[in-house]
């Protein structure tokens, strides 16, 4: 089973990523400004998965990679893979756990409440 991580990103934006149970990231969303955006966008991927466009590209090295596409809009796109092999692998996986995975939220710095008076004792 795989796993939607949410998070905040250095620019203020946020992202999520699948990734498979072996913790690879295969695929990684759009930005967004807002979390409950990310929360939206995986319930649209989720009711409207029979629909989905995958969409194979190549970069000039060789690699592939996929984009998600719905309804003419790209809603992110995948890791880079190496072989024809691996990005069916990733494809079928996709398909197989995303709509069945947990969304895990990692945008609250929990650290940050935690106050270190003396940082040599740790």
């Amino acid at each position: 089973m795989g796993t939607l991580v949410i998070s905040i990103k250095e620019n203020g934006k946020y992202k999520y990523t699948y990734n498979n149970r072996k913790g690879n990231t295969i695929f990684t969303s759009n930005s967004f400004t807002h979390k409950s955006q990310c929360f939206s966008d995986i319930n649209v991927i989720k009711n409207h998965f029979a629909v989905l466009n995958f969409m194979k590209f190549k970069t000039p090295s060789g690699k592939m990679f996929f984009k998600l596409e719905l309804n003419g809009f790209i809603l992110g796109n995948s890791r880079k893979f190496t072989t024809p092999l691996l990005i069916e692998k990733g494809i079928a996986d996709f398909k197989k756990n995303f709509v069945n995975s947990e969304v895990l939220d990692f945008t609250d710095n929990i650290f940050e409440e935690i106050p270190f008076d003396n940082p040599q004792t740790l």
